[in-house]
């Protein structure tokens, strides 16, 4: 059965500093734990701001709760120089027990050679952890397949450097994307943001078929509800989404198993 897990930043009103500037979450992740885990879910992709911007009881909460939190949602930069902030995102991935964490690299392409070294150099720093690479559109670099492809070979090898395709992104880029580093791509984000968020209820046979198509590419990783229906829209609350996101799971568990 495939390994599905929460994207903590799809019930979190604040994910982008629309609600408060400071960016401090507005939902208790602990307090609905035992809520995800019985709807399905086999564990976190947690937002960072759910670990850095809470109190420490919380925390505790969230490490002592049987639902693993698999995956460490980073914002961390890689432009600087300084590695204190990677170092410090370092810290809570292996403070929070987590196998994966996702990262950006910068959009600076004559710092190609600067991001190869840094991610490098987390390597060391997190033993036994994957590094996930989302690639994203339009912040990174590695929003070119190639570009990717070449900055992935220069950090380090498959098992550790590793990436992200998002299932609602254009088919072409995906398959560009295996094309190139396809022996890396272990992990899927479900996010249809650009169709607007729809319940997978209402796009199942795009769903199956972005599913058949990572199959048949060798794909047998992970995934993660990253968005779900209701995000910027007048039911961006707790309840609204937590609700669209179990609704999801059930599509994606009867696509994907």
């Amino acid at each position: 059965m495939a390994t599905i897990l929460l994207g903590t930043v799809a019930i979190e009103p604040n994910r982008w500093a629309a609600v408060d500037p400071s960016w401090a979450p507005t939902v208790s992740v602990a307090d609905v734990l035992d809520r995800v885990q019985a709807a399905g879910f086999d564990g976190l992709e947690l937002w960072e701001g759910h670990a850095v911007r809470v109190a420490a009881a919380e925390v505790g909460a969230i490490i002592g709760h049987p639902l693993p939190v698999t995956v460490f949602n980073s914002y961390v930069g890689f432009d600087d120089a300084d590695a204190t902030a990677r170092t410090d995102a370092a810290d809570w991935v292996r403070r929070l027990g987590c196998c994966a964490v996702k990262y950006n690299v910068g959009d600076q392409a004559d710092q190609a050679d600067a991001y190869a070294a840094r991610i490098a150099a987390w390597i060391e720093q997190l033993p036994d952890v994957r590094l996930l690479c989302e690639c994203h559109e339009g912040i990174s670099i590695a929003e070119d397949p190639a570009v990717a492809a070449d900055l992935f070979d220069r950090a380090g090898p498959p098992e550790r450097v590793q990436a992200i395709v998002h299932l609602g992104e254009d088919r072409d880029l995906t398959v560009r994307r295996f094309d190139h580093y396809g022996d890396r791509i272990t992990h899927v984000h479900v996010n249809f943001l650009g169709q607007g968020a729809p319940p997978l209820s209402q796009i199942t046979d795009q769903v199956q078929a972005r599913a058949d198509l990572l199959r048949s590419r060798g794909f047998d990783g992970t995934w993660t509800i990253e968005f779900t229906h209701g995000v910027g829209s007048d039911d961006d609350r707790l309840e609204p989404l937590l609700e669209s996101a179990v609704a999801d799971l059930a599509v994606l568990r009867e696509v994907v198993g």
